[in-house]
């Protein structure tokens, strides 16, 4: 269906002031999943990360840094150190409202190209982007555009430009705004302090991703929190009379919290996603060395595992819903999980290969007709439905719901048929024929979520 299209979709875009928790997971594993739905069904893809590296969060950090920093300590864990200066900044600002004053200068002069601020800025992108993409290297997710907020903050001009040759710019207390109407508050341009906005560097990102990539569907994946944020921009560029923007689309998602609480770094309480992943893996491994001890690469295994489950427990979830973050829960290798469905791959994999039977030809598919050889037929027919629903919809959580019918079908099959008939070779060869599909769709389906699918557990 997407021969010849271009699809863009801006996902996971980390605010690079902050540390990768795992509040960052839903936009990631959410958005790279939709990009290779959209790519298996042939579409040219454009994933973009639109980076958090300008606006209020880093005249915060840059205020803090000035204040209480111990820039060898900087030195040896910048990541660390500057979450650690940022939530105080926020504790602080609650007894002291000067410092909201302090950062809002720190945010005027970086603007303005103080160099101080200027190259004290460059040194938290860098170190924060250098973070970011040794997860996304763990997570096995890639970008093709990574332009961030403050490529576009320097466009501010020519946005109001456009908008003010359309009469659609006024002021209102200093500040630059656009009316959108009376079901929703207007869309800000520039602050009474003269600076861009969230809104003005959206809208400058939208229409420089128009001019570059002429997308026939771009999609937004972000938190419910900013849907009136997008309502806005799409609303401001169709009152000046932009009908391409009827290709864009916003793909909310629910919230997500740690022990009944959401999660943010301005209150410390984040659980970072790498700590995550690590103890997933650390479990993976101990449940393979019970189960399977001589298994070969168990560490590769573990990892695949591991994370798969991480990722598995997010996407499962319907988009739209919020998620209370259990790490039980997402640890959790029994029942309707990630790790279920790599262990059915991996079991029909053993089974292909006991067989040793050729796969390059069909076997006489008469010969199956058993109940629960058709249920998994008919499970297996509905996977292009699915995948198709899964993009037009944006919701990976078809696809997830999908795998776990075909497992459910296919190992009441394996439990309740002999696949390798020894005394019938005909009918042995057609249920591998059957039994090969499952693999091959499983794999299919788990690479269209963000998993791997292991050969052995």
């Amino acid at each position: 269906q997407g021969k010849g299209k271009i699809f863009a979709i801006d996902y996971s875009a980390p605010n690079l002031a902050k540390p990768f928790g795992i509040q960052h997971l839903r936009s990631t594993a959410i958005g790279n999943s939709i990009y290779r739905i959209h790519k298996f069904l042939g579409w040219n893809c454009v994933g973009i990360n639109y980076y958090g590296d300008y606006g209020a969060n880093f005249g915060q950090l840059l205020a803090a840094y000035s204040l209480w920093a111990d820039p060898e300590k900087v030195k040896v864990a910048p990541v660390a150190e500057l979450s650690d200066l940022y939530v105080r900044f926020n504790e602080e600002m609650k007894k002291n409202s000067e410092l909201r004053e302090e950062s809002r200068d720190r945010l005027v002069r970086l603007s303005a190209g103080d160099q101080e601020m200027l190259s004290l800025w460059k040194y938290f992108v860098t170190e924060g982007r250098k973070e970011a993409e040794r997860i996304y290297q763990i997570l096995d997710v890639e970008f093709e555009d990574y332009l961030g907020e403050s490529h576009f903050a320097n466009q501010l001009d020519q946005t109001i430009n456009f908008f003010g040759n359309h009469c659609l710019v006024e002021e209102s207390d200093g500040a630059l705004i656009i009316r959108i109407g009376e079901e929703m508050p207007p869309c800000m341009l520039r602050t009474s302090a003269g600076t861009s906005t969230y809104h003005s560097r959206d809208l400058a990102a939208l229409r420089y991703r128009w001019k570059r990539y002429a997308f026939d569907k771009m999609v937004y994946v972000t938190d419910v929190r900013q849907q009136l944020h997008f309502r806005q921009l799409f609303a401001s560029l169709q009152r000046a009379g932009v009908d391409w923007v009827n290709r864009c689309v916003h793909a909310p998602f629910g919230l997500l919290s740690f022990k009944g609480e959401a999660m943010g770094t301005r209150k410390g309480n984040v659980l970072l996603l790498e700590e995550v992943l690590d103890r997933a893996i650390e479990l993976a491994k101990n449940i393979i060395q019970e189960k399977n001890p001589d298994l070969l690469d168990k560490e590769s295994v573990a990892r695949q595992v591991g994370i798969g489950a991480v990722i598995f427990a997010d996407v499962n979830n319907r988009r739209t819903r919020d998620v209370s973050f259990s790490l039980e829960e997402v640890l959790n290798f029994d029942g309707e999980t990630g790790p279920y469905l790599q262990y059915t791959h991996a079991r029909f994999c053993s089974i292909i290969k006991k067989s040793r039977k050729p796969l390059d030809r069909i076997g006489n598919v008469s010969r199956l007709g058993e109940q629960a050889e058709m249920r998994v037929a008919r499970q297996l027919a509905e996977f292009p439905y699915q995948v198709d629903l899964a993009a037009a919809e944006n919701e990976p959580s078809y696809i997830t719901t999908y795998l776990l019918d075909l497992a459910t079908a296919a190992n009441k099959m394996y439990n309740e048929l002999q696949i390798l008939v020894p005394d019938n070779l005909e009918l042995a060869e057609a249920r591998v024929h059957l039994v090969d599909c499952v693999r091959s769709v499983l794999q299919t389906g788990l690479e269209l979520i963000g998993m791997k699918a292991p050969e052995e557990m």
